[in-house]
């Protein structure tokens, strides 16, 4: 018996129906939502089918049929090339009711992505709802084929052999509490993510941690692996997109502090309570350091009685 989620198909309406209540909640980032939304909904749709494409002829001939049983418009595939897709859609449910193909764009990313092995972010540069003939995208790879080389196994004895699928609270006034955990875990094969409030091409190099996925809480816009801290949904989405992909993988969640003072800690709470459940079904690992000095007490005690609280061994 296979391990696959279950799916639906949800009727165009709906589709929309979603789109109208997440405008009057969200505004103008509906649009972003939705796009997520659309990118794992496609890449749970391949895992669901269990298939991949190995060459580019061969996404040619596959795309197209897995995208006529979506229901959301018809495709014409244009030009596929390594580093550009171009294709073309026409009846589009999104564009018939005014709305730009924002949950379409989405789904294409995760579904092309899925395919390929290889992450790619749609564009959408002709659309029915602004008077072209058909909705036009261009899908491109967000990453080099050839990654940054992961640093070498360390042939250390593992420092830290922690629970897997569980959450840890670290309680420390070290900054960089977490790292070396995180760095013993990486160096010994398995696959992590960070999030940090510090510049991280510094903390990259004070703790060779070599290639990693990692976010950058700040608002700069200019800088691509820069998160907004109040866009907390975003970041939570993309952390359960490696989840996802590494099973068995360790994130480590520095900067909760600034976190909670860009938003409230009960946004930041629920966003951990959701990561913490996406740990324990990947059978992963959280760290979550924290200065207790920088929270409230009844702020800290909920955060203890949602995760592990981690008691550092004496040397």
């Amino acid at each position: 018996m296979t391990d696959t989620n279950p799916f639906f198909v949800m009727p165009g309406s709906a589709l929309m129906d979603l789109r109208e209540e997440l405008e009057i909640i969200e505004d103008d980032k509906a649009k972003d939502t939705l796009t997520r939304y659309g990118y794992r909904a496609g890449v749970g749709l391949i895992r669901s089918l269990g298939v991949e494409a190995t060459s580019l002829d061969q996404l040619r001939q596959m795309l197209p049929q897995i995208w006529s049983e979506t229901g959301l418009s018809r495709m014409m595939m244009k030009d596929v090339e390594e580093n550009e897709i171009t294709l073309a859609l026409e009846e589009s449910i999104e564009a018939s009711k005014g709305r730009k193909c924002d949950f379409t764009r989405g789904y294409l990313s995760g579904i092309v992505s899925s395919l390929l092995k290889r992450r790619y972010e749609a564009s959408e540069t002709q659309c029915l709802a602004e008077g072209a003939q058909r909705c036009v995208f261009h899908l491109r790879p967000t990453e080099e084929k050839q990654q940054e080389p992961r640093p070498a196994m360390s042939t250390e004895v593992k420092k830290h052999d922690l629970e897997k699928g569980y959450s840890y609270l670290i309680e420390s006034e070290d900054p960089y509490s977490g790292f070396d955990i995180f760095v013993d875990y990486v160096s010994h094969g398995t696959k992590g993510m960070w999030i940090a409030r510090e510049y991280p091409e510094k903390l990259k190099k004070r703790f060779d941690i070599g290639y990693c996925p990692f976010i950058w809480l700040s608002y700069e816009r200019d800088i691509k692996y820069a998160r907004e801290p109040t866009n907390i949904p975003l970041i939570y989405a993309e952390v359960k997109n490696f989840l996802d992909s590494s099973e068995g993988g360790i994130v480590l969640v520095s900067g909760l502090e600034y976190l909670v003072s860009q938003s409230t800690f009960i946004k930041v709470l629920k966003f951990l309570q959701l990561l913490n459940e996406n740990v324990a079904v990947k059978d992963a690992l959280l760290l979550l350091p924290i200065s207790p000095q920088a929270l409230a007490s009844r702020e800290v005690k909920m955060l203890e009685r949602e995760l592990r609280v981690y008691s550092q061994k004496p040397p």
